[in-house]
């Protein structure tokens, strides 16, 4: 018989994470949410900025798939105000959630502004399934 481990924030299967997909696009949400959930993950999505620090600062996440130019606040901006939030509750730089940037601009100047604001690692549009499994692997 095999032993199950299970994530100590969920408690949910340890290969199963809870991830917050922020995109304004609303066949974008509906595609990356149904690929993560047939993945195995748990999925909330939000289509703006101010919508995921809201939701972030009720929930524990283990990733955020973040979109960079939306409305209302965008993902850099949005980035900034979690890394905030975990400073004022004092989350180690280890356990903070991962975020990665999912943007069509993959300049040098645009991966270093993300990574600047806090974002951990980046994926360009559009992205294969391949690499998004890899970085919610790493």
């Amino acid at each position: 018989m095999t032993e199950t481990t299970t994530n100590k924030n969920t408690g949910l299967p340890s290969n199963c994470l809870t991830i917050l997909v922020v995109d304004d696009d609303s066949i974008n949400l509906y595609l990356i949410k149904t690929l993560l959930v047939r993945l195995g993950h748990k999925v909330d999505t939000v289509k703006d900025g101010a919508a995921a620090v809201e939701k972030f600062s009720s929930k524990y996440y283990d990733v955020i798939l973040m979109d960079v130019m939306m409305p209302v606040m965008d993902g850099v901006t949005a980035t900034i105000e979690i890394r905030k939030l975990e400073a004022e509750l004092k989350i180690e730089r280890s356990n903070q959630v991962k975020i990665i940037a999912i943007t069509a601009n993959s300049f040098e100047d645009d991966r270093a502004g993300f990574f600047r604001a806090g974002m951990d690692y980046y994926m360009s549009k559009p992205f294969q399934i391949e690499e998004l499994q890899r970085l919610l692997n790493v």
